[in-house]
């Protein structure tokens, strides 16, 4: 047709089958041509081609591919994933952990965001410092006074992230922090992440300043770790690399295996006890799911 051309956007926002695909600073709304309108399989942060009609709309033509996708809900191109926790409520480090796992499996940089820092103790800095210092950046902010929010936008700014984590850690507060002054110009998006946990919602990308566009989640606050061979799960915690080199075995899952350096470096206190303890549960539990996956 003479009176279309094609362009580049990402899809920032789906509502009904019409998307929403910003290019060059300006949005175009789009519906999905022929398979892609029937397939629905059309994600938000998909980048996409499209073709640009003489009345202003749009029809995606194309999906590029995706370098991630992460699904509940569905997101694609991930840059970073923020994952929030604070003194209170006691943090869940199983999801800390399994979010870790996905961001190693999608090639995701994670960023560990301790919030309300006027609460922290020695213990629990020191847990975190040797759970997690050598697997990510950690950041200590007090999203209230605005204290390390700064140090948090210097490692995301000019990316595209998620914010994940339980409910209560504060992840909205932290928005606004970010935000500032710019919160009346996103007023939806302040009152959309203050809603309850269980609340379901369309997802969208805004952007917040700083370069920062933000996938507005329900924080990913319920994650599975899925299709993962319990016999791979070590390969996730990257942080058992250096030892795994010099357990006896090649294949050894660091469970019941003699000579196995990765124990031996927990015993040692080189590793984090908590964080191999939370290892051996996750992998039996992969282990019960992979002996039922045809039942």
């Amino acid at each position: 047709m003479k009176d279309k051309k094609i362009r580049l956007g990402q899809v920032i926002k789906g509502v009904g089958g019409n998307y929403n695909v910003l290019s060059d600073g300006e949005i175009i709304v789009c519906n999905g041509r022929g398979k892609l309108r029937l397939d629905g399989d059309i994600f938000i942060g998909d980048y996409v081609e499209f073709s640009v009609f003489s009345n202003g709309k749009g029809a995606i033509e194309k999906i590029l591919p995706r370098k991630n996708k992460i699904t509940r809900p569905y997101i694609t191109n991930i840059d970073m994933i923020v994952i929030c926790i604070a003194p209170s409520p006691r943090p869940d480090f199983y999801l800390v952990d399994k979010l870790l796992i996905n961001c190693v499996k999608q090639n995701i940089t994670p960023i560990l965001c301790v919030n309300k820092i006027d609460l922290l103790d020695s213990e629990f800095k020191e847990n975190i410092e040797v759970s997690y210092g050598n697997l990510c950046e950690v950041c200590y902010v007090n999203a209230i006074t605005g204290e390390g929010i700064g140090k948090l936008v210097e490692l995301i700014s000019n990316n595209y992230v998620s914010m994940a984590g339980q409910s209560a850690v504060g992840k909205s507060s932290i928005i606004n922090s970010i935000v500032g002054y710019q919160m009346l110009e996103i007023g939806a998006l302040s009152r959309k992440v203050e809603r309850g946990k269980h609340t379901t919602r369309n997802v969208e990308i805004f952007d917040i300043g700083h370069g920062i566009r933000l996938a507005d989640t329900c924080g990913f606050s319920i994650l599975e770790i899925e299709n993962i061979n319990p016999d791979e799960l070590s390969t996730y915690f990257t942080d058992f690399d250096d030892f795994a080199c010099n357990c006896k075995f090649n294949c050894c899952n660091h469970i019941n295996e003699p000579q196995c350096a990765v124990k031996n470096a927990v015993s040692t206190g080189e590793l984090s006890k908590d964080r191999y303890d939370r290892y051996v549960h996750l992998y039996k539990e992969l282990l019960e799911k992979w002996r039922k996956r045809y039942d």
